[in-house]
Parts: structure tokens; C-alpha cells; sequence
């Protein structure tokens, strides 16, 4: 406040209003331009100050998009119902973690797979990895054998202009990839992390405390992680630790046991056990 000419009125920023200038105007690692934000804000009520229209203020959540115009930002929210074909990732990004949606469309065609949403190579490479996987235990998950031939599968990942790569949302996209063709929604709460084999297993990924984060800032109960990153949660802070479920899998199988809502009868795993 003394650099924008305000230390001696009575200015302050309410804890929901800075979290939302956080939330909605910055999208980095450090607090520069947290910083910056807070600055402009600083500098139009020392405006309104020498324009004699104000004296004190109290900057709340109301007032913030007026004094920095429009979100820059979409604040990433979990879906309000269990949706089938849906699942939430969790990714790391230079500006820290973040939720990811992952949507899978399944519509009559000839055997296409549609990846869409600006992903990279090795994200499309998971998406392939998936799609194989299922095919492969086509029987497990009551499909017909050659079920992919009159049909086509779509792959998108919202917010196409902003580029994604990396393998760990391969867990998520096989998730949804199967809810879509078994017609079982995946669990709303339910975040997931992890790289996927064409043998279904869940290999280790970077970036954990980051995405923990951001799905407790999500609002996600239960996170889903490789048993190998178990470690990593020695970095995480305690208060998120403490409001969140951890789930620790080595394979595909155990990631659809929590995941899914209410798998069919006839839903079978690798180790025989019948989802009722």
C-alpha cells in the first residue's frame, strides 16, 4: 500500500477476495503476479482517493472484478453429478497443479479414435495406450470382441488453448474411456493420477504435491495414486492431507473399484472379484 500512496488510509483486501484474485487472475508457481494483481488494485483506489470519492476500503469479492476486469482465468470445479464418460485427472503445470477433465464420447462409426484439446505426443501415446488396453481385456469389461468396429471413440480434454502433455493422465483416460462403453458413471469426488501399460498397470508420476493441491482446491475427496508415489506424500501439508482420502494402486482394476459408482453385475476384474 505505502508504494501506491495508501499507508495512511484505511484500505484492506478481504481473505476471500485475495483468493479470488489468486484463483481467477494468476496462474504461476511464485507470487509476482499475485503481486501485480494486488498493485493495480492498490493503484485505482489511490485514484478514487485523490478523486475525493473514497477515504476507507474494503475490497471484497464484489468489488475485485471491478477493479480487474474480467476472469483470465477459468476456475476449475468438479462436475455437480457422477457422469459416465467423464473422469478428473490431475496434472502439473509450470504455474503448479491442476485439475483435468477428461471427456470420452462413443458414437457409431468404424473403428476411429478422435483425440482432441491441444495434447501433445506423449499424452496422445497414453490415450493409444489406453484404447489398447481395453481391447485387450474387452471380456473383463463385458464387451463384445471386436466392439470398436462399428464404432467411433472421441477423446477430448477441455480447454483446448492450453497445450497438455505428459503420461500421467493415462489412469484418468482409461477410466473414462471404459465408463463410456460399459455406460458406468465414473465417482464425481474421485481424482486419479498415473501412468497406464497396455497390461493395465499404474506406474509412477512427478509433480504429486502440486496435484494434490489443486484437488483439494477442487473440492475431490478421494485421490487415486501409484503405490510408488506413496512417498511423495511426506511433501504435501498436513491441513490438505488430513481432508482428503488417498487410495494406493499398482493396477488398472483397483483403480475402477473406487472409481466407479455402481459397477454392473457382470463387471469382472483380473482377480475374479464381481463388482455388485
Amino acid at each position: 500500500m505505502k508504494a501506491n500512496g495508501l499507508a495512511s488510509h484505511k484500505v484492506s483486501i478481504t481473505d476471500k477476495a485475495l483468493k479470488l484474485i489468486i484463483r481467477r487472475y494468476t496462474r504461476e508457481a511464485g507470487v509476482r503476479e499475485l503481486e501485480r494483481q494486488v498493485a493495480t488494485v492498490y493503484r485505482k483506489i489511490a485514484l478514487e482517493v485523490v478523486e475525493g470519492t473514497t477515504k476507507a476500503k474494503k475490497v471484497i469479492e464484489s468489488t475485485v472484478l471491478g477493479y480487474l476486469g474480467q476472469y483470465k482465468y477459468s476456475d476449475q470445479v468438479i462436475e455437480h453429478e457422477d457422469t459416465v464418460g467423464m473422469s478428473t485427472g490431475l496434472a502439473w503445470t509450470q504455474a503448479g497443479g491442476d485439475i483435468l477433465l477428461i471427456e470420452v464420447a462413443v458414437m457409431p462409426g468404424k473403428g476411429r479414435l478422435t483425440i482432441t484439446g491441444q495434447l501433445g505426443e506423449v499424452m496422445k501415446e497414453s490415450c493409444q495406450a489406453a484404447f489398447s488396453y481395453v481391447r485387450a481385456r474387452y471380456d473383463l469389461f463385458g464387451l463384445k470382441k471386436n466392439f470398436y468396429s462399428d464404432i467411433d471413440i472421441h477423446i477430448h480434454v477441455p480447454e483446448g488453448a492450453v497445450p497438455k502433455d505428459g503420461p500421467s493422465a493415462g489412469l484418468a483416460i482409461a477410466t473414462a474411456m471404459i465408463s463410456a462403453l460399459t455406460k458406468v458413471p465414473v465417482n464425481r469426488l474421485v481424482g486419479m493420477t498415473g501412468e497406464i501399460t497396455l497390461r493395465g498397470r499404474a506406474l509412477p508420476i512427478g509433480g504429486v504435491k502440486e496435484k494434490i493441491i489443486a484437488a483439494h482446491r477442487a473440492g475431490l475427496k478421494l485421490i487415486i495414486l501409484p503405490k510408488e508415489n506413496k512417498k511423495d506424500l511426506e511433501d504435501v501439508p498436513t491441513a490438505v492431507k488430513e481432508d482428503l482420502e488417498f487410495v494406493f494402486v499398482e493396477h488398472m482394476d483397483d483403480v475402477l473399484k473406487r472409481a466407479f459408482v455402481f459397477p454392473r453385475k457382470n463387471f469382472k476384474f483380473a482377480d475374479g472379484v464381481v463388482a455388485n
